[in-house]
């Protein structure tokens, strides 16, 4: 499995990128609009990466941010939802927004990305209601140790609590602090 691959981007189209390795290879890479418009031809780059391996083809999502891996991640888990639909409604919803619909359970903004109706938008809200973050009174820091935690399993009730009492500023101290007092 390839977890993040850096190089240089020597092709750029709007959802896809090559990167040119130190070692001499080159990998496509799916990305979406919001990450596309942060990459530039000939700058060097890292990019998280989730592999989809099937029968008939091999191929990488990148992303230059953890937490919309992770938003990607959780939208494959969705029944009926695979890597194409995922991609779009990162390309659609950045991660606040993706987060903020699901609470406010806003079938409107996920029926606004191409392919996804209805019966689509209503089963994402149920089956990842449980991912829901209470965003009030959350900084950056602490919501992106929230979506971390989540990845990791604790339940949403517990994370809140935690994070409360939580008295380092950035994500990856807040993450240490918290797993101390989760366990």
């Amino acid at each position: 499995m390839i977890y993040a691959i850096e190089g240089i981007v020597t092709q750029k189209e709007p959802t896809f990128v090559i990167i040119k390795t130190s070692s001499g290879l080159s990998y496509g890479v799916f990305v979406s609009l919001f990450c596309s418009t942060k990459i530039e031809k000939g700058a060097k780059i890292e990019l998280f990466t989730t592999q989809i391996i099937k029968e008939d083809s091999q191929k990488l999502y990148g992303f230059l941010e953890k937490n919309e891996q992770q938003m990607f991640e959780l939208l494959l888990k969705v029944n009926g939802i695979g890597a194409s639909t995922a991609m779009a409604v990162c390309s659609t919803l950045d991660v606040n927004s993706f987060y903020k619909a699901l609470n406010l359970g806003d079938e409107s903004a996920f029926k606004k990305v191409a392919g996804i109706g209805v019966k689509v938008a209503k089963r994402i809200l149920v089956e990842l209601s449980d991912k829901k973050i209470n965003l009030e009174n959350i900084d950056e820091n602490k919501s992106k140790a929230m979506q971390a935690l989540l990845t990791l399993g604790f339940k949403q009730d517990k994370i809140l609590q935690v994070l409360k009492d939580c008295t380092h500023e950035n994500t990856s101290d807040l993450i240490k602090e918290a797993l101390k007092k989760l366990s």
